[in-house]
């Protein structure tokens, strides 16, 4: 198992990446060698599906993290049709999307699959109803929105923002932690019940090829590497499988250990805890009138974490400055 920090060097995709952009490294390779591609991007109505593509053209719309479980249903199949094509496959999704597919196929070494670190996936049906209360408190439409971006870095990788751009050119962007939607994710609330039981973590439950996700704990990790751009933590697996694909080797890249990484890292090793109170938001969810103000009400924080955070975020702001 080989583990490292790197990072696109193109910085366009490394802003438009909610790591290190990586992941549009991987999968330039990939179509590079006439093979296919499938990810999490958003239909015409915004939902959350999983995509196929073949030209290096549409990897944007694969780029960036959809914090909902994407439907990935069809992908299932057409992957195995294209590799009974003979076509090179590069597969990313969450931990349970990748062992699922992993059943259909079995070892195909034309097949690489990739998974991301998961913290859990919200159920469909709270982004569906948030995003259409929030567009109509702005008296707006789905043909309205112009991009979504769970992960805007604009304030920052670390410091990151959920945000909304209008062909108008009008913007919603608000923190993550100030973000109703993003809070509920965050706290677990959200998340599908098979979550909180996850079988799929590190070291044993795995059945990716690579694994790729944020790098939390830089400043100790890879400092040398550390510019608030956001870096992407890699793991292969299966390095016989990856050279398959051509992938030799990472430019800007920093060995890790595998102890000091999870412990900056948990999600890796563990499911995200139980809400005490989950059972009674879900129950709470299907009277309550405005989805927000439940989100907020169950995410609340304490006047004092509130205003760590706030301190936090201003020592942040002034080392950046200082740079």
């Amino acid at each position: 198992m080989e583990i490292f920090a790197s990072h696109n060097l193109d910085e366009e995709i490394r802003r438009q990446s909610s790591s290190g952009g990586i992941f549009t490294l991987l999968a330039e390779k990939t179509i590079s060698l006439g093979g296919i591609v499938y990810g999490a991007a958003f239909d015409s109505n915004w939902n959350v599906i999983h995509k196929r593509i073949d030209t290096t053209h549409n990897i944007s719309a694969l780029r960036g993290s959809k914090y909902v479980f994407s439907d990935a249903t069809k992908s299932y199949s057409n992957v195995v049709k294209d590799l009974d094509n003979g076509y090179k496959v590069m597969f990313c999704g969450t931990p349970c999307q990748i062992a699922a597919m992993k059943k259909r196929t079995g070892d195909n070494p034309r097949l690489l699959l990739v998974e991301t670190v998961c913290h859990g996936a919200p159920m469909p049906k709270f982004w569906t109803r948030y995003l259409t209360e929030l567009l109509a408190d702005h008296s707006l439409s789905i043909s309205d929105i112009r991009t979504i971006n769970f992960r805007d870095k604009s304030s920052g990788w670390k410091n990151y923002s959920f945000s909304i751009q209008f062909t108008n050119n009008r913007k919603i962007i608000q923190r993550h932690y100030d973000n109703p939607y993003m809070k509920a994710f965050i706290h677990g609330f959200t998340l599908r019940e098979a979550c909180f039981k996850c079988p799929f973590k590190y070291p044993d439950g795995t059945k990716a090829d690579i694994t790729l996700g944020d790098l939390w704990g830089i400043d100790i990790l890879a400092p040398s590497i550390n510019n608030d751009g956001g870096t992407t933590l890699v793991i292969i697996r299966n390095p016989h499988t990856v050279s398959q694909f051509g992938i030799t080797n990472f430019e800007n890249s920093v060995p890790l250990s595998y102890s000091k990484v999870v412990s900056h890292n948990q999600s890796l090793l563990t499911p995200t805890h139980r809400p005490i109170k989950y059972d009674k938001f879900q129950k709470e969810y299907n009277i309550t009138k405005s989805v927000s103000k439940l989100f907020t009400k169950y995410t609340s924080l304490s006047l004092l974490t509130t205003l760590q955070i706030k301190l936090s975020n201003i020592i942040c702001l002034l080392k950046k400055g200082s740079e």
